[in-house]
Parts: structure tokens; sequence; C-alpha cells
């Protein structure tokens, strides 16, 4: 058996369960690759970001992807690189696992939108994993929520998780079914309101991130941490170098930023709305879908 793992990680948190599920597939003497698409130009800013996919992307049996929530949805990077996924079939095994970590507050259709991704792609969702990780908004609130996450729990999570999709992909039957109902798990109501609204919806009237060069230091720390390139170098000075709205307001280059020369608009109106981070979580902030009982 062999695994792929894709995965987009803005603040290091995905990544870290992407490791963990590596680390886990190959204790059980299993192949993997780990793609990180984080920073990386070829699939966030090429127009051969399909033609690089097919070359990198070794033969599995099953892939693993995974990436943050943003406004209730999988951030939109994640799912433009479904779309690119060569088709299932041949050396491209057609299980699939999505994985999604979050703050903690809601992870909505998050999963429910990677499961029809990957399905249009002719992949069967098997499993999917919600992991609860630091909300990075929230590191210059009151309070910063789940500061300690993704830990142990997060991990025995994704042991088990690894344990199922093994038991799963190795059955004989070839009856395996598309768990992508499973992910249905959000009140009805958030589900609909998300459906209705996009992530950019939410975002885009923030988008305006910007850099106040009386400030500045040139310490190019945002070129640095920025996870989709948005800044550069130039002529002597730290630039926006992309369209404004290709920012993803994950505040990154805010957070870093020694001399407190970004300005992100979007931090007041997420301190508001999480409550300067003593917002209500999740009921059950890190689950495997389906639950072990309703496996089929």
């Amino acid at each position: 058996m062999k695994a792929s793992i894709i995965v987009f990680s803005p603040s290091g948190h995905t990544l870290k369960a992407a490791q963990v599920f590596k680390r886990e597939l190959e204790n059980k003497n299993i192949g993997v690759q780990l793609i990180n698409i984080t920073k990386n130009s070829k699939y966030l800013q090429s127009s051969q970001a399909e033609r690089y996919l097919g070359e990198e992307l070794d033969e599995h049996d099953v892939l693993l992807i995974g990436g943050p929530v943003y406004a209730g949805h999988i951030e939109k990077n994640i799912l433009r690189l479904i779309e690119l996924l060569p088709e299932a079939g041949g050396k491209y095994g057609d299980l699939a696992v999505p994985f999604i970590t979050y703050g903690g507050v809601h992870s909505s259709i998050a999963l429910e939108e990677m499961g029809r991704y990957l399905k249009r792609k002719n992949r069967q969702s098997i499993l999917g994993v919600k992991i609860a990780a630091e909300h990075t908004l929230t590191k210059t609130f009151a309070k910063v929520i789940n500061g300690t996450k993704p830990g142990q729990l997060e991990e025995k999570i994704i042991a088990d998780a690894v344990d199922r999709m093994i038991s799963i992909a190795g059955r004989d039957d070839k009856k395996t079914k598309d768990a992508g109902k499973s992910f249905l798990y959000s009140k009805l109501s958030e589900r609909i309101l998300y459906h209705i609204f996009s992530q950019e919806f939410f975002h885009k009237k923030f988008k305006d991130v910007n850099i106040d060069l009386q400030k500045c230091l040139k310490c190019k720390k945002c070129i640095e941490v920025c996870p989709v390139n948005m800044f550069d170098y130039v002529d002597g000075t730290v630039k926006m170098v992309r369209d404004k709205k290709e920012c993803i307001l994950c505040a990154e280059c805010y957070h870093e930023c020694p001399a407190d020369a970004i300005r992100n608009p979007y931090m007041e109106v997420a301190r508001k709305r999480l409550k300067d981070g003593c917002a209500e979580l999740e009921k059950e902030q890190s689950a495997i879908y389906p639950a072990a009982g309703d496996l089929f």
C-alpha cells in the first residue's frame, strides 16, 4: 500500500497534522509522499499547476489531502488543487481521506466541500478527519483559542484514523462506500448559510492588507511568512506584488511583523466575532467521520 499526502498550511498546524499522518503511516510500513503546496509558486501562482501536479504526484492507493477552515469553508487553494488532480485510475487509487484543521469555533461545511470535490474526480472519501488547532488570528487577543493544539489528543485521533484507513483500504470485497454523507454533521441552518455564502463573500471587503512604509524595517519577515507569496522586495522596498484578492487574510504577516507595519482591516472584525478569543467552541472539536460505530 502507498499513500500520498497533499497539504496547504498557512500557519503550520495543518502541516503538523500531515506530518503525524505520515509518521503513523510509515510506522505501519506504508510508503508515503508528502507534497506541501504552502508558498509553492508552482501550485499557487503558475498556470501550469496541473502539469506540475501530474509530474510530482506519485503512485498511490490512498490520497490524503488537508487544509485549514476559513469562514466555514475549506481554504480555496485546496479546492483549486483538488480540481487539478489527475483522475483516479491506473497508478492513482480512488480512495481519499480529506482532513481539516480549525480554531475550534466551527468547521461547518469544509469537510463536506472536500468530499464533493473529490467525488467529482472519481475519488471516494473513506474517512474525514477534523483536527482542532490554534486559531492564528487570536494570537494577540485576550485569549488564544486552542493555543496548545494540535496536541496529544489530536495525534491519537490521527493514529486511530490511520488504523481505520488501512483496514478499509485493505478490504477484499471492493464494496467500499463513499463516506461523504457523514461529513454533513453541522446544523442544517449553518450548512445552508455557507452553501449560499462563499468564503470570498465573507472576506472580500477586508482584503486591503497593506504596509506602512514609514514603520517598515525592511526585515522581509512578511515575505518569509506569507503562505501565498503576496510580498516581495523590489527596488529597496517591501511591496505587495500580487493582486490583493489573492490574500487569504491568514494574518501571518500581521503577527510576525516586528514593527507593527502591517495594516490588516480584518483583525478587528475577527476580534469582535471571536469575542476576543472567548467565543464558544464546537462541541466535538476533533473527530473522525463516520464515527466508529457507523463504519460500513
